[in-house]
């Protein structure tokens, strides 16, 4: 039963995201290829969602019970007001929290790893990490849940930088970990083939 929730989650995610996918990011470079387009798990929206419904469900209960403790009934418009007030701020929440989601993105080309963070509505930064300044990659998945679905963190160590890039709770690390390795590698034999072939007529005239 729960293997079978997971594929239709899947099977969901997979129809509305596919509408979507295919689509060109500003600063992309004439000829640069997007590989893949990674966000993070849906398991990371379901639970900050789960603690809204959670709001929601304390909200609808107290319309039920709180208003018989009002003596007065000039106060429960005062009540209903303040009441409909926070489910506004609820809502708007809950946008937010999907505007978060789903704007904040990792693209892999066949040139670079690209971050676009969303933060809140009207803010965005973007960063960019080219495959030949990836020092080493590792994967760190923390408890029972993140172990069942198969996401976490995949961090990206720089070179010469103590920074890291880091993949936030995202899908399957272990299969983003091995792309960006095989990506630095065809990088790196990339850049000494065409070291070698400059090298090469000097070498000659020699």
């Amino acid at each position: 039963m729960f293997q079978l929730l997971i594929s239709i989650l899947h099977l969901f995610k997979n129809k509305i995201m596919q509408k979507f996918e295919k689509f060109h990011f500003h600063g992309q470079h004439n000829g640069e290829i997007i590989i893949t387009i990674i966000r993070r798990h849906w398991f990371n929206i379901l639970e900050q969602y789960f603690i809204l419904i959670g709001v929601l469900f304390l909200m609808l209960a107290s319309l039920q019970f709180l208003p018989m403790y009002f003596a007065d009934n000039a106060d429960l418009p005062i009540f209903f007001f303040i009441e409909s007030f926070i489910m506004i701020l609820l809502w708007i929440y809950a946008f937010i929290i999907w505007i978060d989601f789903y704007f904040d993105v990792w693209i892999i080309t066949n040139e670079r790893i690209v971050n676009i963070e969303q933060k809140a509505l009207f803010i965005r930064t973007i960063s960019e990490l080219k495959f030949d300044k990836i020092q080493d990659t590792s994967v760190n998945i923390v408890g029972l849940i993140p172990t069942i679905l198969n996401f976490g963190d995949v961090h990206v160590q720089t070179a010469g930088n103590t920074e890291r890039f880091l993949f936030h709770k995202v899908p399957d690390p272990q299969k983003i970990k091995g792309l960006i390795m095989n990506m630095q590698s065809m990088t790196m034999r990339k850049d000494e083939a065409e070291a070698i072939h400059r090298i090469s007529p000097l070498l000659r005239g020699q």
